[in-house]
């Protein structure tokens, strides 16, 4: 019972020296991961905060118990991230991307399954936001407008910029700016940043148009004036001509970010 006693207090010492450690470790890779993205993003020479961007996806994987899985992303959009409260962040997309019914993937599915009948094969929408992948929880639609808000959590929320749709539109010719992800070309150590030039809003149309280049990939790209204010969301380019793009009205913005970014 003595030795009983003696051994106790030293392994609840050593338990607890475990826990520091693990503790100073994952604080000491943290500290790493924040430091090296604090780098890349927040020294901006553009009125966009490059750590807004987020890029979105629906990624499917294929994973066998214990071993190694695999995967393919089938679609992509581009985002802007324009609030994070209590490690929530509200972004904004294009609302075709959102709208997109898993069921038409069935089919893909049960390919793979009959490829694979060992093989779990999972679907799942993510969003990369400072250096990371995280699933998308929440989703609102506005589809007449092809705008859409999607949350999801992270530990990098407060990194966020908050970031409010202008009050008023830009004039026919100031410039705006724009990141975005074209043809899914996204990597988390690179930013793709386009400008051009307001060139007003279409009469009898849902959409305003913008001398910025954009094609598929780029859809759901933050539109921002010279003071950092959303003016739009990209949903439509040209075809043969990927110059020109269109984007939800500021209307249209403005009810989606009173509505459900809180």
């Amino acid at each position: 019972m003595k030795l009983l006693k003696n051994i106790i207090p030293g392994m609840i010492i050593i338990i607890i020296i475990a826990l520091l450690c693990t503790q100073l470790q994952n604080n000491k890779e943290h500290f790493t991961h924040t430091t090296k993205f604090n780098n890349l993003y927040e020294a901006s020479h553009t009125p966009y905060p490059l750590q807004n961007f987020v890029y979105l996806d629906t990624y499917v994987s294929i994973s066998q118990d214990g071993g190694e899985s695999t995967g393919q992303v089938i679609n992509s959009a581009s985002g802007i991230a324009v609030r994070g409260s209590r490690g929530k962040v509200y972004a904004m997309t294009a609302g075709h991307w959102c709208s997109v019914d898993p069921a038409q993937y069935i089919p893909t599915f049960s390919i793979l399954k009959l490829l694979y009948p060992n093989f779990q094969v999972d679907m799942q929408r993510r969003v990369a936001f400072y250096g990371n992948f995280y699933p998308v929880e929440e989703v609102y639609s506005d589809l007449e407008n092809d705008v859409c808000v999607v949350t999801f959590r992270t530990p990098y929320a407060h990194k966020v910029k908050t970031i409010k749709p202008a009050r008023r539109y830009p004039d026919i010719g100031e410039k705006i700016y724009a990141v975005s992800a074209p043809l899914g070309i996204y990597s988390h150590e690179m930013r793709l940043i386009f400008d051009g030039y307001f060139g007003g809003c279409k009469e009898d149309s849902i959409y305003c148009f913008y001398t910025i280049a954009g094609v598929e990939g780029s859809s759901g790209s933050g539109v921002l004036n010279r003071r950092g204010e959303l003016v739009s969301i990209l949903d439509v380019s040209v075809v043969n001509f990927h110059e020109v793009t269109g984007g939800a009205r500021l209307e249209a913005i403005t009810e989606m970010y009173d509505e459900y970014v809180r």
